[in-house]
């Protein structure tokens, strides 16, 4: 049985101390509508400091939603802009296809590739262990890709074969996905056994180690070069390469206690998110330390990674019913009814629309400044993995029961593969296309022609 590395319960939640959330009826009609909110932002939960029946497996609804949430307008296709560009952190993250945990410091998840059309198998690859850690892409297309075993493995996008491994000496980990990064330099920045943080060149040759104190999320590297990594014990810490290894400038605590889970984002104003406990937080980096901004809390806990779109709206998920927008300012702009607890990782595109999954099996988009309601694709189980967003909208994750999902944007389903094990790596996609995903059967997956 695996060890769930999670303190929350997974079958009990926190009740929390919510405003009940501002539903709109769309009755007899079978158009979408407009909104500007799916909430009336309520700012008590903002801190700024003095500096229904679910449709069968493989619907997507993209009209009337049965969860009390606000629709959009009709969008048959996704906006202008849906793939992430080179701005701020692509100075330092390797100029590859899928450099880092959700593709870039923002958590867009967004490809300039197009995905997967169906579930033909390039090749699948057996690790020395379950394989929830995500993978990520070099500028030469070599995939990085760990196992809970704790050996990270280079490996060749043709083959699947080692080019080089790598052992951290232990085994991390369980359903908890983080990634390495890719630097412009080819250093590889892998948070690995031991709660330890390795960097590798590009051949697999340890560069510099060093050690924390807990378990270690994934590292987000700032325009300057810095790296952002948070530890499971709520610390959030401020590194710096230099000729001689790596160097702490500043740690914080967040200005609180608990248990985060997720791995800081990165604004394109140089505003860094994190979660722990039950709280959001925004800081700024003010060279010798962290100064907190503004913290958003909630009644219960949240699980998930935060991100972050080009206005600076957050999108964060929580233990609670809801999936909640926030400004730059730190206050509510809305919260979706998910009507389940999430253990996904939000997405923020280019174009501005917002991908989360559920425990109740959906991936929802919303608009991030609205919150409304663009499309849901329902999957077979709870979605435990981020989104995979391609160059056309189409969207890909995997399920508790051990499915990996594609969809196209208008609701087609792309492909439906069940491995047998749950599948909750966040997935990469490649340049040409193939989508990167592992299940904790120990079975890494690429998937393309």
């Amino acid at each position: 049985m695996r060890r769930d590395i999670r303190s929350a319960s997974r079958t009990h939640r926190a009740r929390t101390r919510f405003v009940p959330a501002l539903a709109v009826a769309c009755l007899g009609s079978a158009l979408l509508i407009a909104c500007s909110s799916a909430k009336t932002p309520n700012p008590s939960v903002t801190v700024r400091s003095q500096a229904s029946e679910a449709p069968s497996t493989g619907a997507a609804v993209a009209s009337e939603p049965t969860n009390g949430s606000v629709p959009c307008p009709t969008i048959a296709s996704p906006p202008d802009s849906q793939v992430a560009t080179e701005r701020g952190e692509a100075a330092r993250l390797a100029p590859s296809a899928w450099p880092a945990f959700q593709h870039d410091a923002r958590h867009s998840s967004s490809s300039a590739a197009v995905g997967p059309q169906d579930a033909t198998l390039r090749w699948r690859r057996r690790l020395e262990g379950g394989v929830t850690p995500a993978p990520v892409i070099g500028v030469d297309g070599t995939i990085y890709a760990a196992s809970n075993g704790g050996v990270l493995h280079a490996l060749d996008p043709a083959t699947g074969e080692d080019r080089w491994t790598f052992d951290g000496g232990g085994r991390y980990g369980s359903d908890l996905s983080t990634a390495p990064a890719v630097l412009a330099d080819g250093t590889i920045l892998w948070p690995g056994p031991r709660d330890t943080l390795f960097g590798l060149d590009a051949a697999g040759t340890l560069l510099w180690s060093r050690q924390f104190g807990s378990f270690l999320l994934s590292p987000a590297i700032t325009a300057g070069g810095s790296i952002a990594i948070a530890e499971m014990s709520g610390a959030l810490h401020m590194l710096d390469i230099t000729s001689d290894g790596v160097h702490e400038r500043w740690s914080s605590d967040l200005g609180g206690s608990g248990t985060s889970y997720g791995s800081p984002a990165i604004g394109d104003d140089g505003t860094i998110f994190a979660t722990v406990g039950n709280r959001i937080v925004a800081l700024r980096d003010e060279g010798d330390r962290g100064e907190i901004l503004w913290h958003f809390d909630i009644g219960s806990g949240t699980e998930v990674s935060p991100a972050v779109g080009r206005t600076g709206i957050s999108i964060f998920g929580t233990n609670d019913d809801f999936e909640y927008g926030v400004d730059a300012e730190g206050r509510e702009l809305w919260r979706y009814p998910r009507k389940s607890l999430s253990y996904s990782s939000p997405a923020v595109t280019d174009g501005g629309l917002a991908y989360f999954g559920d425990h109740n099996g959906y991936m929802n988009v919303v608009e991030a400044r609205s919150g409304c309601l663009v499309r849901r694709y329902k999957g077979s189980d709870e979605i435990w993995t981020a989104p995979a967003i391609d160059a056309k909208g189409n969207v890909y994750f995997g399920t508790k029961d051990g499915h990996i999902f594609g969809f196209a944007f208008n609701g087609a389903m792309l492909l439906d593969i069940a491995t047998g094990a749950t599948v909750d790596s966040y997935p990469a996609i490649a340049a040409d296309g193939t989508l990167i995903i592992g299940s904790s059967n120990g079975t890494l997956y690429a998937i393309g022609r």
